[in-house]
C-alpha cells in the first residue's frame, strides 16, 4: 500500500504530539492535591526550624515566624508538664496533652527529621498533621493544625486538564494537518513538474513562493529542465537535419538511377546507328560503300554522344560545384556568355542583353551555365533572329528575362524541364539544358518558368536577394 508524504507527516506530526500530550497530561493528572498538602506540610517545618533559636530564648510565639503559618493552626509551648503558651483553637486539654505526646511518639505513621516529629492522618476529607519539636527531654513545642482536602477542587482540575487536553488534541491535528500540508505541496507540485519533464513536456514551468531549501530545489529543476530543453531542441534539429540528408540522398540516388535509365535510352539510339553504319561499311554493302562519306556521319553521332556525356557529368555534380557563401556579380556574364555571342553569329542572330551591376547569392559558374542554357534555346528556336537579355531589380527582386519571337505549345511546356526532352527533335542538343537549369534553379531556390507571351517565348529567373547566402540543406 503507498502512504503519500502528506500522509506520512501528517502521522508522525500527530502520533508525536499526541504521546507528548498524553505523558504531560499524565503527570500533572492528581498531581495539585498532593503537592498542596506537601507544601503546607513544608511551610510549617521551616517556620519551625527558622524560629527554634528564638523559642530557645523565651520568645513569645506570636513573636516568631509560627504566627503567620496558619490561623487554623494550634501552638502550645509544654514544658516540665505545664503549658507555659498556647495560641489558635484549643484541640487538646491540658490533662490529656501529656498522653497525646505519648501516643505521638508511639505512632507507626510518626515521620522524625531530627529532633522534629510529625504525622499525618485523614479524618473526614481533613488531614491532621501533629508536629513535636523537642528542645530537651521535658521542652516541647506542640504544633496541631488542620489542612482540608481539595478534592473537589482537585476533580474540577482534573476535568479542566481533560479538556484542555482535547483541545490541545485537536489544535494539533490541525497543526498536523498545516505543517504537512506545507511540506506535501511543493513535493507533490515538484514531483508532477518532474513527471512533465520525462515525458519531454517542456511547456511548463515551476513557480513557488517560498524561502527555504525548496526554492533552491526548484530553482535547479528549472535549469536542469532548461538544458533539457536546449539539449532535446539541438537533437531534435539534428535529427531532422539527419532525415532530410537521408531523404535528400534517396531522392538524389533515386535521381540519379533515373538519368542513367535515361541515358542508356538515350545512348541505344545513336549507338545502334554508328553500329549499323560500321558494319555496313565493313561488309561494303549498298551506299556504306562510301566509306568517307559515312565515318563523317559516325564522327557526327559520336559528337552527340559526347555532348550527352558532358552534360550529363554537369548534372551529376552540381551539388559539389556549390559553395557556401556564393556570391556572384550579374556583371561577370558578359565574360561567361562570349561563347554564345559567336553562336549568335554563327547562326545570324542579334543579341540585345542589357546586364545590371548586382551582387547575387549565387555560384558563379552555376549563373553562366543557368543564362547561357537558356539563351542557347532561345538563339537555336528564334524565329525573327533576335534574341533579348535583360537584367533589372524590381521590389527587392533581380529579374533575368530572356525574350525570343516563337511559340511553345502548352502540352510540351510542361514537360519541357524534363531531361532529355525536347521540343524540336531535328535541333542539335542533348536535351539536358533545361533540366539543369532547374537542377541549379531548385539548388538556390530561384523561381523559374517559361511561358508564351503574345509572339514571344519568355524564359524568366526570379532570385530573392533576402534569400541568405548561406548554402541551404539541398546543398
Amino acid at each position: 500500500m503507498k502512504f503519500t508524504i502528506f500522509f506520512k507527516t501528517f502521522l508522525t506530526l500527530l502520533i508525536s504530539f499526541s504521546i507528548l500530550l498524553v505523558l504531560s497530561t499524565l503527570y500533572f493528572y492528581n498531581q495539585f492535591s498532593d503537592r498542596y498538602i506537601e507544601e503546607n506540610i513544608e511551610a510549617v517545618k521551616n517556620a519551625i526550624i527558622n524560629s527554634q533559636e528564638d523559642l530557645v530564648n523565651s520568645e513569645k510565639l506570636e513573636n516568631t515566624l509560627l504566627s503567620e503559618v496558619s490561623s487554623e493552626t494550634t501552638f502550645i509551648r509544654y514544658t516540665d508538664g505545664i503549658v507555659l503558651e498556647s495560641i489558635g483553637p484549643q484541640v487538646v486539654s491540658d490533662e490529656d496533652l501529656l498522653e497525646f505526646v505519648i501516643e505521638l511518639y508511639d505512632s507507626e505513621d510518626l515521620i522524625q527529621e531530627g529532633k522534629l516529629s510529625y504525622t499525618i492522618s485523614l479524618q473526614q476529607d481533613i488531614y491532621n498533621v501533629s508536629y513535636i519539636y523537642r528542645f530537651s527531654d521535658s521542652d516541647y513545642l506542640l504544633i496541631l493544625t488542620k489542612i482540608q482536602s481539595l478534592r473537589n477542587i482537585d476533580l474540577v482540575l482534573n476535568d479542566i486538564t481533560l479538556t484542555q487536553a482535547l483541545i490541545l488534541f485537536v489544535t494539533i491535528i490541525i497543526l498536523s494537518f498545516f505543517i504537512s500540508k506545507n511540506i506535501a505541496k511543493p513535493v507533490k507540485q515538484i514531483n508532477n513538474y518532474a513527471k512533465s519533464i520525462a515525458k519531454l513536456d517542456f511547456s511548463k514551468n515551476l513557480t513557488l513562493k517560498r524561502k527555504d531549501e525548496f526554492r533552491e530545489v526548484i530553482s535547479s529543476l528549472n535549469e536542469m529542465a532548461f538544458n533539457l530543453k536546449k539539449t532535446y531542441y539541438e537533437l531534435e534539429q539534428a535529427n531532422k537535419r539527419l532525415e532530410n540528408d537521408i531523404e535528400y540522398e534517396k531522392h538524389t540516388e533515386k535521381r540519379k538511377k533515373a538519368l542513367i535509365m535515361t541515358i542508356n535510352h538515350e545512348l541505344k539510339t545513336p549507338l545502334s546507328v554508328i553500329k549499323g553504319m560500321v558494319e555496313g561499311m565493313i561488309d561494303g554493302v549498298g551506299r556504306f560503300k562510301n566509306k568517307e562519306k559515312y565515318l563523317l556521319e559516325v564522327i557526327s553521332e559520336i559528337e552527340k554522344i559526347e555532348v550527352i556525356a558532358k552534360d550529363l557529368t554537369y548534372s551529376l555534380k552540381l551539388e559539389d560545384i556549390a559553395k557556401e557563401d556564393d556570391i556572384t556579380n550579374i556583371l561577370t556574364l558578359k565574360t561567361s556568355l562570349k561563347s554564345l555571342k559567336e553562336l549568335a553569329v554563327i547562326k545570324n542572330v542579334k543579341l540585345n542583353m542589357d546586364i545590371i551591376d548586382c551582387q547575387v547569392c549565387v555560384n558563379e559558374e552555376m549563373l553562366g551555365i543557368l543564362v547561357a542554357n537558356l539563351l542557347k534555346n532561345a538563339i537555336n528556336y528564334t524565329l525573327d533572329k533576335t534574341v533579348y537579355l535583360k537584367t533589372y531589380e524590381e521590389d527587392e527582386k533581380i529579374l533575368i528575362i530572356i525574350k525570343n519571337k516563337g511559340h511553345i505549345e502548352e502540352n510540351e511546356l510542361e514537360r519541357i524541364f524534363e531531361p532529355y526532352y525536347r521540343v524540336d527533335l531535328g535541333k542539335d542538343g542533348s536535351g539536358l539544358g533545361l533540366f539543369i537549369v532547374k537542377q541549379i534553379c531548385d539548388l538556390y531556390d530561384f523561381e523559374y518558368r517559361i511561358f508564351n507571351d503574345s509572339e514571344y517565348v519568355i524564359s524568366k529567373i526570379i532570385i530573392d536577394k533576402n534569400l541568405s547566402c548561406h548554402k541551404t540543406d539541398k546543398l
